[in-house]
């Protein structure tokens, strides 16, 4: 898999993989103009999307229904040295599943691919082209 990441202007990026582009800005109080989430919203929103994705999918596989599905994601982001502290998510399902298979999901939803990552970090090798 290749991502691209492009500078616009400001504190501003383009993200492309394939044919989808995403926006990146910084918050305005990091120099950017707060015209789209900043990187580390980006980052607690794909770690929600993720959870969502294999809750929304094993409700499939195991036959819940469900009408409506949502999580909210609590974080903060820490300054020394400047990373996300601690995530909390809290998951909305309607209706509301029993007891059971709320144990089942949560199950499900603390071993999710970013979640993996999260606890098993990789390592990230930084270069310059042609280096």
């Amino acid at each position: 898999m290749r991502l691209t990441v492009q500078h616009v202007d400001g504190q501003r990026f383009l993200a492309t993989e394939g044919e989808h582009t995403l926006v990146v800005d910084a918050a305005p109080e990091d120099g950017g103009g707060g015209t789209a989430m900043s990187a580390p919203q980006m980052f607690a929103a794909a770690v929600g999307a993720c959870i969502l994705e294999f809750v929304a999918n094993s409700c499939r596989l195991r036959e819940i229904p469900f009408e409506r599905l949502g999580l909210e994601l609590e974080y903060e982001e820490l300054k020394s040295p400047r990373r996300i502290g601690p995530l909390e998510a809290v998951l909305h399902i309607e209706p509301e599943p029993p007891d059971d298979a709320k144990q089942r999901l949560v199950g499900v939803a603390r071993h999710v691919t970013l979640v993996n990552t999260l606890k098993r970090p990789p390592e990230v090798a930084i270069r310059f082209a042609g280096e």
